[in-house]
């Protein structure tokens, strides 16, 4: 029996080793074969932003902003085809945090841009850091952000001192030198006074005085009540969505509108509010990253397309999720569609730079903050419908200095 064993065990043993070798190599080529087609399937994109509360139609801009570029190029990113799914954060940092744990870790998404509020993008840095998930803010303008330097941050959109500290210097340079500030009580409502401020009085302005009404106020009359007694010669706004439409529509009913120039941080006089606000936002002044009469080519035909599919003007959510989508397309192409090497993305999207309807956009290679012209725009009316003329240009305006160090 011993003889037996022996004489069969080597033979026994090489079928094991061929098997094995037979079965490895075929592992292999079933790998080798999945790993293509990961890198050739649809990408998917989730797009976490506010849908509801005050602030949702600049929720419902920036997606459709993201889903017209993905229209006009067949739904499709780089030759590989895109899966554009969202979740509604609900302006709430918790729910946020919540809901980008699914999206990363249940969904499986590649790919996370957003939010909307600065006060959601700060709860996440710590876990998107974790992450290593290629994220661009789309909205958050937190100026000390990008302080941060996630290495799969960018941020596509503005900084709050990127557009409010321009406008500062711009109003003194141009004989407005007293305001009174009124901002939105949350963090970037600070940051962007502050910014303001710090410009504002450098060039010899006066702060009247500075109020935060609640997020969610309905009723500015006391406000208002009390800039009508105080009568500056200008106030400068900063108010969200809804609420900056029942602030120009009541600052014109008390009466302040012939009396005390309305100044406004971007998204007060915009686009997205006009229809709220009506002829009441007429001969505002403020300043923003975006225009929809910026006078080139590349804006006038977004414009016109944008118009046609949406019967409405872009304004600087919409434009900011085309311009995204945008930047996006060309680091993708860069490195032939494969986003699932994430460093190999963000090396492409760092030196990634576009001429978007705003204007040229590039990357500071240091804290990935997007650089871009800010507008001083002027609400005209033309043909009927309300939009924003630029009257002045501030070029290449890059992050804050603070956050380079």
């Amino acid at each position: 029996m011993s003889d037996f064993r022996e004489k069969q065990s080597a033979p026994s043993r090489r079928a094991l080793i061929q098997a094995l070798a037979g079965a490895t190599a075929a592992a292999a080529i079933d790998a080798s074969f999945a790993n293509v087609f990961a890198q050739s399937g649809p990408i998917k994109i989730a797009v976490l932003n506010t849908f509801t509360k005050s602030v949702a139609l600049f929720g419902e801009a920036t997606w459709r902003g993201f889903d017209f570029y993905l229209e006009e190029h067949g739904r499709k990113l780089a030759g590989r085809p895109v899966e554009l799914t969202r979740e509604d954060d609900e302006f709430n940092p918790q729910v946020g945090l919540q809901k980008v744990r699914k999206l990363i870790e249940s969904d499986k998404v590649h790919m996370l841009l957003g939010p909307l509020g600065s006060h959601i993008a700060a709860a996440m840095v710590g876990y998107m850091k974790t992450a290593g998930t290629p994220w661009i803010v789309t909205g958050a303008g937190s100026t000390p952000l990008t302080k941060q330097r996630l290495p799969n941050m960018f941020r596509s959109s503005l900084t709050n001192w990127q557009v409010a500290h321009p406008m500062g210097t711009w109003l003194t340079q141009n004989g407005v030198k007293e305001t009174t500030i009124v901002s939105s009580d949350f963090l970037a409502g600070h940051d962007i006074a502050d910014s303001f401020k710090s410009t504002f009085v450098a060039g010899g302005g006066k702060i009247a005085n500075s109020v935060f009404p609640p997020v969610g106020t309905n009723d500015f009359s006391p406000y208002l009540t009390n800039i009508r007694s105080q009568n500056p010669q200008s106030v400068y706004v900063f108010l969200a969505g809804s609420e900056a439409a029942r602030f120009v529509k009541q600052f014109q009913q008390f009466g302040l509108k012939d009396k005390i120039k309305l100044l406004g941080f971007q998204s007060t006089l915009d686009s997205d509010v006009f229809p709220l606000q009506g002829d009441s936002a007429i001969g505002g002044l403020s300043s923003s990253i975006y225009a929809e009469l910026v006078d080139t080519p590349e804006n006038k035909k977004f414009v016109e397309a944008y118009k046609k599919k949406y019967n409405e003007l872009p304004g600087i959510f919409s434009e900011t999720g085309y311009a995204t989508m945008m930047m996006i397309d060309k680091a993708l192409s860069a490195i032939a569609g494969k986003l699932e090497d994430r460093d190999a993305f963000s090396t492409a999207l760092k030196s990634t730079s576009i001429i978007a309807p705003r204007g040229p956009v590039s990357f500071d290679p240091v804290t990935h903050q997007a650089i871009h012209n800010i507008y001083i725009r002027e609400v005209i009316e033309q043909n009927g419908t309300l939009a924003n003329k630029v009257i002045a240009t501030v070029p290449n305006v890059g992050d804050h200095p603070n956050n380079k160090t």
